[in-house]
């Protein structure tokens, strides 16, 4: 079995450099964050067929933010194929309208002008304001910076396609839902809604944990994948 970790949007392969990952994981980049931007815009349903195809074999995922979105839809259309998701402050749906706003304001302010907002939806105020600077933070500002600001917007416009509610009823796989109660981007409330959703789910709240959980707090989120993957066999 192959244990898969999913990154939120803009984030490469490299926000996975301080979790205790299993031995084996594969660190899987989505197009425009650290390989080419893809052909078309991309959707959640492309998006979760690409993961499907390239790594074969039961597959364990783990997702945060839009990772953890996309593992849903791997989950749906390939159910044969996911032994379990953990799913780690996302929801089960996205706001259409928000999601292509931040795709427009991405493409006509630049990177360096939406930074600002875009690590304030991410991370706390002290980890913004450490002295010396937190290492996830100086990881998530200069990844953005380096970004193309149209793969940044199809990271956005994908996510707008992302409404898995209605079936999430139908994933037979054990399902965790992590929450950050210091996430505001994306609240408890959202994360608790999918393990309501999934016959087999569960909720797990870590209570110091912001948006980018595993930039943060890295330790919490890997005990909280070490937790799942045992309880799952992996």
């Amino acid at each position: 079995m192959t244990v898969v970790l999913l990154p939120p949007v803009g984030n490469d392969a490299a926000t996975w450099q301080w979790i205790d990952a299993p031995a084996g994981a594969v660190r899987h980049r989505f197009p425009g964050f650290g390989r080419p931007r893809a052909e078309t815009t991309p959707t959640m349903a492309s998006l979760a067929d690409e993961v499907a195809a390239l790594y074969p074999g039961p597959l364990h995922l783990v997702g945060v933010s839009m990772g953890g979105m996309v593992a849903q839809h791997v989950a749906l259309r390939h159910p044969d194929r996911v032994a379990s998701l953990l799913v780690a402050c996302t929801g089960a749906s996205a706001s259409p309208d928000t999601m292509l706003a931040r795709a427009a304001a991405a493409e006509t302010q630049g990177m360096r002008g939406v930074l600002a907002t875009t690590l304030q939806r991410w991370f706390t105020p002290a980890a913004l304001a450490a002295d010396p600077p937190h290492p996830g933070v100086v990881y998530a500002r200069d990844t953005l910076l380096a970004l193309d600001p149209s793969a940044f917007a199809d990271g956005w416009r994908a996510i707008a396609t992302h409404d898995a509610a209605d079936r999430l009823a139908t994933l037979p796989m054990p399902v965790t839902a992590v929450a950050g109660k210091r996430d505001t981007a994306s609240p408890v409330a959202r994360s608790a809604d999918i393990a309501d959703r999934a016959p087999r789910g569960r909720l797990v709240v870590l209570d110091d944990a912001p948006h980018m959980a595993q930039l943060e707090t890295p330790d919490l989120l890997s005990g909280a994948i070490a937790d799942h993957l045992a309880a799952a066999g992996a």
